[in-house]
């Protein structure tokens, strides 16, 4: 009998930052892209959601990287193919962490 490929461990890269996403008001897009974030290795906090004029939500999110890939412009892209998904987009600024890598 093989022997069971222990997972991996990553270590945290210290990236963060804020995302700015715009969703339909459609039932269970909000927790599609939650369940995204941390699916992707980050942790999310501070959640914001407010009602557009268009009927559309801003979703704004603070992420912290608990051991996976650590490109938030990945993160961005990768929210944006959900469903019901206006745009997801990284605003205020980079960390020391994204300036040395």
């Amino acid at each position: 009998m093989t022997e069971l490929q222990r997972d991996k461990i990553f270590e945290p890269s210290g990236v963060q930052g804020k995302l700015k996403v715009v969703l339909h008001d459609v039932s269970g897009t909000l927790l599609r892209a939650l369940g995204t974030i941390e699916r992707r290795g980050y942790d999310y906090r501070d959640v914001h959601c407010t009602q557009r004029v268009d009927g559309d939500f801003d979703l704004l999110v603070h992420v912290e990287d608990t051991g996976g890939p650590n490109d938030l412009h990945t993160l961005c892209l990768q929210l944006e193919r959900l469903y019901n998904v206006v745009s997801a987009e990284r605003v205020g600024r980079r960390t020391r962490a994204e300036h040395a890598g």
